[in-house]
């Protein structure tokens, strides 16, 4: 097998059982994953737009207009008319910051036991390694 193949069969390997550990957690409060990483990119950002979230979060448009429709829906985020009426900026709501803090905590407890047995030099060069991924 080549070494490439056997990179992103690793990767692959890894992918969806981390998945799947993330839903789980996150199942409990009606999330997935995908509404997850979109909640998530709003509290790092502020207040921002579905454009801007799908640009950063690299999917589409529509996909991201689904899911932002589902977490304005759970009331973890609110929608506001700008002064151009054809943009809508999103922020999220107290109870949306509130949600977030408690699901990112069990999702950090969830990491920090994926990596438990490796130390934080060996963390931080497979995020280097991966960020040099030419994707």
């Amino acid at each position: 097998m080549r070494i490439e193949q056997e990179f992103f069969e690793a990767y692959m390997a890894i992918y969806r059982p981390y998945i799947n550990r993330a839903n789980s957690i996150l199942s409990t409060y009606k999330l997935y994953s995908s509404q997850w990483l979109i909640l998530k990119d709003i509290e790092k950002n502020g207040t921002t737009t579905s454009v801007d979230v799908s640009r950063r979060r690299g999917i589409e448009k529509p996909t991201a207009t689904k899911v932002i429709k589902h977490l304005l829906e759970l009331g973890l985020i609110q929608s506001h008319q700008g002064e151009d009426r054809r943009i809508k900026y999103l922020t999220m709501t107290e109870e949306g910051k509130r949600l977030y803090d408690e699901v990112s905590d069990k999702m950090n407890q969830m990491q920090e036991e994926v990596l438990k047995d490796f130390e934080i030099d060996e963390v931080q060069e497979l995020i280097a390694s991966l960020r040099r991924l030419n994707l």
